[in-house]
């Protein structure tokens, strides 16, 4: 085959569903997290017709699946997430943790908690008691305690990343749903308080698919806006950009931020990567700081059509995705600039429903692309399976909750 587009033409159909796959290896259950064998394929595929590519960016890298997959090709990753979470869940499947080290950290860490059990000051921070049980808090507090020993700071980490999955399953909030709603109190009476065991169980089970031999030396991360970022990075310095960009506002697609606050206040903040730690103090400060989440008229400037793209949607459910197209424009401006000429920007998109109405995404990127002197060179449609989000989202008046999207689309577009 001579061309990209020849080779993605050749698989089937329905091939970059991935059906089958679940991700066993996934040490929090973060939102909306990419199907990794289809990046995987995809990046060769990319890499096969153009073997020059030394560097790939991620500007939402979210779980850190584009970057890990990027890595294994030897190439230089960068990545960029509003979420300090996602940032630390990303830097471990990143730099993994030394084998030489972990079995014996593992079982210093065992010990430790047996020794702090009824030995630790419960750790505190505004309305903890509204989201954990008391005897949760105990336990909780000692595991921290715990990590905080530990002497190795990317088995820390990794500690960390495994105790945000415990935080999140014994807490008050309810499972169903990425925003935080408390649970009805007889489930949180009758909930069973394993978590220490569930947390060493976890790392003891999940440690060997992280272990790296060797921890890639450029990995670059950055924890903050991904606009301000970007603005830092040299014009023409990214050799491919590949993303799946949030599809809309948190607050009414996927509230990753309060998905995320509750492990993020446990955590001890000296183990994450440099940010605004203002965005811990209300719970709702990281969606409201994602793209969308933030209204000013006053820096609305774009000058693309996208009126007609939004005019079936209710006034005030509109304004909201204008100023999500807002910031939106302003990152693909950023990305656009950081690309080399003949390079690739690949985008994993989907069409949300706003007021049961399709907010027809695709379309926008396509007349993006266009402004900024870029080319569609292949368009893959693939039906959501594997990807962690809800079914059902916010209610219609008269209609109900309405139903997410069910497809995705991998847009590729060149710089030329």
């Amino acid at each position: 085959m001579n061309t990209l587009v020849e080779k993605l033409n050749s698989y089937e159909n329905d091939y970059w569903d991935f059906t089958e796959y679940r991700d066993k290896k996934a040490l929090v259950k973060y939102p909306a997290m990419m199907v990794a064998p289809m990046q995987e394929q995809l990046l060769k595929d990319i890499i096969e017709f153009d073997s020059r590519i030394k560097n790939i960016l991620d500007p939402f890298v979210g779980s850190g699946t584009v970057l890990a997959a990027g890595a294994t090709l030897n190439l230089n990753t960068y990545g960029i997430d509003i979420n300090p979470l996602a940032v630390l869940i990303s830097r471990v499947k990143l730099e993994g943790v030394s084998f030489e080290n972990i079995r014996e950290s593992i079982a210093e860490l065992r010990t430790n908690i047996t020794l702090f059990l009824g030995n630790t000051e419960p750790f505190e921070f505004t309305n903890i008691n509204k989201w954990f049980r008391k005897d949760v808090i105990i336990d909780l507090s000692t595991i921290r305690k715990a990590i905080v020993r530990e002497g190795n700071i990317q088995i820390r980490r990794f500690f960390w990343v495994c105790f945000a999955d415990s935080v999140r399953k014994f807490s008050n909030t309810r499972s169903t749903t990425f925003k935080l709603h408390v649970k009805e109190e007889e489930k949180i009476i009758s909930m069973d308080n394993n978590c220490i065991q569930y947390f060493i169980n976890k790392i003891s089970s999940s440690y060997i698919d992280y272990v790296k031999k060797s921890v890639c030396s450029n990995i670059n991360l950055y924890s903050g806006n991904s606009i301000d970022i970007l603005k830092s990075f040299s014009e023409e310095s990214i050799d491919l950009i590949c993303t799946s960009p949030p599809y809309g506002d948190n607050h009414t697609t996927v509230t990753y931020g309060q998905y995320s606050i509750l492990p993020l206040l446990w955590i001890d903040l000296g183990d994450l990567d440099q940010f605004d730690v203002s965005i811990l103090d209300k719970f709702t400060a990281i969606d409201r700081m994602s793209l969308g989440g933030h209204y000013n008229m006053e820096e609305f400037d774009v000058d693309i059509e996208y009126e007609d793209l939004i005019g079936k949607i209710s006034r005030e459910k509109a304004k909201k995705v204008k100023y999500f197209i807002n910031d939106y424009y302003k990152v693909f401006t950023e990305l656009t600039r950081v690309l080399k000429k003949g390079k690739r920007l690949v985008l994993t998109l989907g069409n949300r429903r706003v007021d049961n109405q399709e907010f027809p995404f695709d379309v926008l990127n396509d007349r993006l692309a266009i402004k900024y002197g870029m080319e569609e060179e292949a368009v893959l449609t693939r039906n959501i399976q594997g990807k962690r989000m809800p079914v059902k989202l916010s209610n219609i008046p008269n209609l109900g909750s309405v139903r997410s999207m069910s497809k995705e689309y991998i847009k590729i577009y060149r710089k030329y």
